[in-house]
Parts: C-alpha cells; sequence; structure tokens
C-alpha cells in the first residue's frame, strides 16, 4: 500500500483488510459531512432522520428507525431534539394510536434542503478521485451490504 497523504505507511493487512478500509472510509466521509452540516446546526444522523421523514408519508418512529438502521431509543432522542428545533412535528398515527407519525416542519423541509446541497458537494469532494462509473459502482455495492448492518428488531 502507497503513502496516505503524508501519514505512515499501511500495513498491508490492513489495506486488504476490507472492514477497516469501510470503516476508515466511513469516518473520513461522517467528518467532512458533519463539518458542513454544522452551518445547519445539525449532524448527520439529525440529516438522516429529516431526510427518512422527507421521503416518507408520514412515517413511524419504528418505521424510521429501520429504515436508518437504528435502534428506537435513538430515534426517540434524535426526534426530541429535532422536534424541539423546530424541524419535525411529532403526532399520533391516525391509523395506530401507540405510534407516532413524522412530518417536516416548513424550516424542517428548508433545512433538509439546504443539507441536501451540502451533502452533494460533501461527496463530490470526497469521492473524487473515483470516476463516476466507479461511484455508481461503489454505490450499488454497498446497498448490498445494508442488509447486513441493520440491527435486530426491538420487541414492543
Amino acid at each position: 500500500m502507497g503513502d496516505l497523504g503524508g501519514e505512515s505507511r499501511l500495513p498491508e493487512v490492513l489495506g486488504r483488510r476490507l472492514t477497516y478500509l469501510l470503516a476508515r472510509a466511513a469516518v473520513a466521509a461522517g467528518r467532512q459531512a458533519g463539518a458542513a452540516l454544522t452551518e445547519l446546526g445539525i449532524d448527520t444522523r439529525h440529516y438522516s432522520v429529516l431526510a427518512a421523514v422527507e421521503t416518507g408519508d408520514g412515517p413511524s418512529q419504528r418505521a424510521v428507525g429501520d429504515i436508518l438502521g437504528i435502534d428506537r431509543a435513538t430515534v426517540v432522542a434524535l426526534t426530541d431534539d429535532l422536534e424541539q428545533r423546530g424541524l419535525l412535528r411529532r403526532t399520533r398515527s391516525a391509523t395506530d394510536r401507540r405510534a407516532y407519525s413524522l412530518t417536516l416542519t416548513g424550516e424542517g423541509r428548508r433545512v433538509v434542503r439546504a443539507a441536501h446541497t451540502l451533502m452533494d458537494g460533501c461527496e463530490r469532494h470526497f469521492l473524487s478521485s473515483l470516476p463516476d462509473a466507479g461511484q455508481a459502482q461503489l454505490a450499488a455495492l454497498l446497498r448490498l451490504l445494508l442488509p447486513a448492518t441493520a440491527p435486530p428488531r426491538d420487541t414492543p
């Protein structure tokens, strides 16, 4: 393996270890995305919830957790935070009184649109060393791995 931007040489065993490479790339991408999103007062977890709610038709907190692969307690904490910030509205579901339906507020829609633009720029920068076809291939391969990342379902 070659030089990593002036850092020490990566040991060959780690250069072959996909779990290490994926984790390192994820940390770097997350760091860049998090830095970009700070101007909107949100982080990558907030962005993910806002994006999941934006594309759904009033999804429940459980549905958002399933979509994002995060546990119920984390979804509730993020939802509480976004609701306090005036970006999200939580109302009782019309079809299941035990569940909450999530919708974006007007400010939430504005923030998520701005966040999409920032994330587009982050991805362009982060993936600039890959050709377009390589970026599409990487995305397709990572989507194949997503089922393996799902946490166990919470039981009611």
